[in-house]
């Protein structure tokens, strides 16, 4: 079987998707104009495996083509905190709770958290940067201001950890493929210990049908602890392994294929 066919999005806010392009067999790369949407995507027949890898913005402008959509494996949606949380919580190792922004300025922070919290917005697109915010009423309404105008999405608000080293794992149908320590350099490969516990972290969410994730693990001292689980077309691979990584895409490619169209 030929290999599957991948759809590039260069962005110059996103440099991965260049970075792969010499280890793929002729990508097909959107142009600017088919990125904003002023120009046609490519026509292509229906009835080959592809995988796609750019922005998230993006990706989720891909998914609603009817062709080039299964390109992209992540479903959005369920990498929702407030949706994978519930199957996996066990795996943050810290306090966490979901919240509406507007129930920022109303919450005992202090009496829940100590001096300060660690704020994030609740979905994979970070519509707003996470932050850690000293627990003080002044600072707390100054935070509530500022995001006003997200009052209606979710928040997630945790204690505050020093997370050690992090790592990304890119996870395969419950085997990571791919690996490596993030965001700073030098990028080394994940430890065993923090694989084993990023594959026991993909079998608790194996019920979700998310066949391919990210699974950022923290790993201080000897305590791990799950930082973020998400997908795999536009996120960033740091320093794993280029042909681990195109490995890993294609063979999930070729069976998602399969198993939609038999």
């Amino acid at each position: 079987m030929s290999r599957p066919q991948w759809i590039l999005a260069l962005s110059p806010h996103f440099s991965d998707p260049a970075r792969l392009r010499p280890f793929l067999a002729n990508p097909i790369v959107l142009t600017p104009a088919q990125l904003s949407g002023t120009a046609p995507m490519p026509v292509l027949a229906p009835g080959r495996p592809r995988v796609a890898f750019g922005t998230m913005h993006h990706m989720m402008a891909l998914l609603r083509h009817p062709v080039l959509g299964d390109a992209v494996l992540d479903r959005h949606v369920a990498l929702r905190c407030s949706q994978y949380y519930r199957h996996v919580y066990p795996h943050l190792g810290q306090a966490m709770v979901l919240a509406p922004v507007a129930a920022l300025g109303h919450l005992p922070l202090q009496r829940m958290f100590g001096a300060s919290v660690f704020v994030r917005p609740d979905g994979n697109n970070k519509p707003f940067e996470a932050e850690v915010l000293p627990t003080d009423p002044e600072r707390v309404a100054d935070c509530a201001r500022r995001l006003q105008h997200h009052s209606d999405r979710l928040i997630v608000l945790s204690e505050v950890i020093d997370p050690g080293t992090e790592y990304r794992c890119f996870v395969r149908r419950g085997r990571v493929f791919a690996h490596s320590s993030y965001p700073r350099q030098p990028h080394v490969p994940a430890p065993p210990a923090v694989t084993a516990f990023a594959e026991a972290v993909a079998a608790d969410l194996a019920g979700t049908g998310m066949t391919m994730l990210t699974v950022d693990v923290s790993l201080s001292g000897e305590r791990l602890r799950l930082v973020e689980v998400g997908g795999v077309n536009s996120w960033g691979l740091y320093g794993a392994r280029e042909e681990d990584f195109v490995a890993g895409m294609e063979a999930e490619a070729r069976q998602a294929h399969d198993e939609l169209w038999g």
